[in-house]
């Protein structure tokens, strides 16, 4: 009997520590996606930023042209 004790004893403490591993899996990937996002909003700035100023050299290109 004091075996089946011990063994429950043991897979209650296995199980409860692989449920906190989990949590902290989940925070991290959390943190991660959030990078992520931030990364690829900043990157859609850039590339937006990029295409206004093409647009502003092909204007001017096209007003040098016209002289």
């Amino acid at each position: 009997m004091k075996t089946y004790i011990k063994l429950f004893t043991f897979l209650l403490v296995v199980g409860v520590i692989s449920c906190t591993d989990k949590k902290k899996e989940e925070e991290e990937t959390k943190v991660a996606v959030e990078k992520i996002e931030a990364v690829e909003s900043e990157l859609d700035q850039v590339s937006q930023e990029v295409e206004t100023k093409a647009k502003e050299l092909e204007k001017s290109l096209e007003d040098l042209d016209d002289i």
